[in-house]
């Protein structure tokens, strides 16, 4: 029993469960695509934060030297400054053939070098220290983390290992870091984090201003991906894609409602004749629209949130270390500004056609002439229509052209879902195209020569040399220095001590372990790739669905239409024909018109990312436009089998009967 009018809507919902349910399927897609592409951008950005400390090995913003007292307190008393730590450089001493560079730091400039990290922790007294792992052979043969050892006559405890640095191997001066409570005015350098919810650039000019340019050290990639709204290009880039995310929003939640609409002329005339107002008429539309957002948006954003669970279990896999891919990162602001994003692109989208049925008028409605648009009638000289197996052609052509409204819907559907693929697919080429996946990886060791001028003749028979010891998989010569791939990476310190017997002996050598930085390299760029990839998959599903969802509306909604068809003589063949041709006309021309829309966006987010960050050409992607055309195609005829079906089994008599 109804008590009000209101209640019209939430009935109507329940007794067209299948409609309700393809437009519930739209509103989830999209607020799906709105948080998840807000929270890829955090966990991405969160990513790019840990793999910079990683690579850099260090986590402050800020470093500045030649300081004085009142330098340290107009830092000490920034409110724009986090924290601070001081860190300093003591004596050299010599170690065998090597050389030990003493570091000292206190508690806060160690929180900034964690990530410098290679195994074990940072000294928290001055009897503990962490030294670079190539040291050990030099400092104690067997030397292990918790074991003691002596250094310049005073005795420390190895607490940690530092991570593999070349330029102090090639050096040959390691690193040996320990703890100190109090430093001088002016000693070593003031490590500096900024306040995150800081001005960063102010800050910066501030500090500029208070000491030379020479005396002062700023961590640029650091800054830059934990700050990526100082970056104009990035910016637009991002603004350009999310546009067009709540623009797909908002057409497919109007293509749902406008074809709800005008399937009910008929119930919203009977209702304007028995006393309803325009703008009862309007909420019942709108209070539809606000349901279906209630029940869509917490749906979208659990399945934005399976969608990362998925990919983080991914990292899980592949990477040895998935602690520094905090993709899985539930961040509640960009889910409430998803939902609210939503909710008014339901609100916006649902708008007109609320206004369009409260100006239906009750006569016109009833007699259902609302739907007959008059129009004049041209000749077709077109032979080529004329024939007996372009009849269906001819009717799908004529079906798409008196519809004009229901045409510009699902094709700009299918537009907008064809734009969306090129433009991720461009952005995946940049992404492809930057330094880090493209700069080639290293070899695991490098080994120089010192007295290379003397023994250039002998290259050949230690190159031989080198190739027997047992864990060595490839050695080339290359810039008069020998690259070496390692079969076990782990077995490092004893493939360099077996080095040391064979050739070491005999000449001065350098080595250079080049394979935990080839390590993080890769795995940053197989986080990109994946992250890329899994994206495109994302776009790529939600568009073809929006497609199928589109399309089938149009075609469900037309059972009365099709079911006359039949009844004055057609086929069930040219039946099937002519709506499948009328398919393929949409996909035809949405996915033309998508490339074109394409290549246009594709274009400006390639020149914001010259003229931004980095240094890629802009070409014409074919590939993206051959598979957006095709896939087009494809989609636009799987969308009306299943309706077709349904369709084919009607009764025709009870189809046209149908109120």
């Amino acid at each position: 029993m109804i008590n009000s009018y209101k209640q019209l809507g939430t009935k109507y919902l329940k007794g067209n469960m299948k409609r309700t349910i393809l437009t519930l399927v739209g509103i989830v897609l999209s607020v799906a695509l709105i948080s998840t592409i807000g929270l890829y951008m955090k966990g991405s950005q969160l990513s790019q934060i840990e793999n910079t400390k990683k690579l850099s090995g260090v986590s402050f913003h800020v470093g500045i030297s030649d300081y004085d007292e009142e330098i340290l307190n107009k830092i000490k008393f920034n409110p724009q400054i986090e924290s601070f730590g001081l860190m300093s450089q003591g004596d050299i001493f010599p170690v065998g053939e090597v050389s030990v560079q003493m570091n000292f730091a206190d508690h806060q400039a160690l929180n900034f070098l964690t990530y410098s990290l290679l195994d074990g922790k940072l000294p928290t007294n001055a009897h503990e220290a962490a030294i670079d792992s190539w040291l050990i052979p030099y400092i104690k043969k067997d030397l292990q983390i918790g074991d003691s050892f002596e250094l310049d006559g005073k005795t420390y405890q190895l607490v940690g290992l530092l991570n593999y640095s070349g330029s102090t191997q090639k050096d040959n001066r390691g690193r040996l870091l320990t703890y100190k409570s109090e430093f001088a005015i002016g000693e070593g350098r003031i490590l500096i984090e900024i306040n995150e919810k800081a001005d960063f650039n102010e800050v910066l000019d501030e500090l500029k201003s208070i000491t030379e340019n020479d005396n002062i050290d700023i961590n640029n990639e650091l800054i830059r991906v934990l700050r990526p709204e100082s970056n104009q290009s990035l910016l637009t880039i991002l603004v350009i894609v999310v546009s067009i995310v709540v623009i797909a929003t908002i057409v497919v939640i109007y293509n749902a409602f406008q074809i709800s609409v005008v399937e009910r002329m008929k119930q919203f005339g009977l209702l304007r004749s028995i006393g309803a107002t325009r703008k009862q008429i309007r909420q019942i539309v709108m209070k539809e629209a606000v349901v279906l957002a209630i029940i869509a948006i917490p749906i979208g954003i659990i399945c934005s949130l399976l969608a990362l669970g998925i990919l983080q279990t991914i990292f899980l896999i592949i990477l040895e270390d998935s602690s520094n891919v905090p993709l899985f990162n539930i961040d509640w602001q960009i889910l409430l500004i998803s939902s609210i994003l939503t909710l008014i692109a339901v609100l916006v989208s649902s708008y007109y056609p609320a206004f369009f049925a409260g100006r239906i008028s009750p006569l016109l409605a009833i007699s259902s002439r609302l739907s007959i648009n008059k129009g004049k009638i041209k000749n077709q000289n077109n032979k080529v229509l004329r024939k007996p197996f372009s009849f269906p052609l001819s009717m799908a052509l004529k079906n798409v052209k008196r519809n004009k409204n229901r045409y510009t819907v699902t094709v700009l559907s299918i537009i907008i879902s064809s734009v969306l693929f090129i433009t991720f697919s461009s952005l995946m080429n940049i992404a492809f195209s930057s330094k880090l996946l493209n700069d080639s990886s290293k070899s695991d060791l490098t080994i120089s020569i010192r007295d290379d001028n003397n023994v250039s003749s002998e290259h050949q028979e230690i190159l031989e040399q080198i190739k027997v010891i047992e864990n060595i998989s490839e050695v080339s010569e290359q810039d008069l220095s020998f690259e070496i791939e390692l079969k076990d990476t782990d077995q490092y310190i004893a493939t360099v001590e077996d080095i040391q017997k064979t050739i070491g002996k005999k000449h001065s050598i350098i080595v250079v372990n080049n394979f935990e930085e080839n390590k993080a390299k890769n795995e940053e760029a197989l986080i990109i790739k994946v992250l890329v990839y899994a994206f495109i998959v994302v776009i790529s599903l939600i568009g073809s669905l929006n497609i199928l969802n589109t399309i089938t509306i149009s075609i469900v909604i037309r059972r009365k239409e099709l079911a006359a068809l039949k009844s004055i003589g057609m086929s069930q063949k040219d039946l099937k024909k002519m709506i499948i041709y009328e398919a393929l006309i949409y996909g035809f021309s949405g996915s033309l018109q998508g490339i074109f829309f394409g290549c246009i966006l594709s274009y400006i987010i390639t020149y914001n990312a010259t003229s931004g960050f980095l240094n890629v050409e802009w070409s014409i992607p074919y590939i993206a436009c051959f598979i957006t055309f095709v896939t087009a195609l494809l989609i636009s005829y799987l969308s009306v089998l299943l309706p077709l079906r349904r369709i084919q089994q009607d009764n025709i008599i009870d189809t046209i009967r149908e109120e």
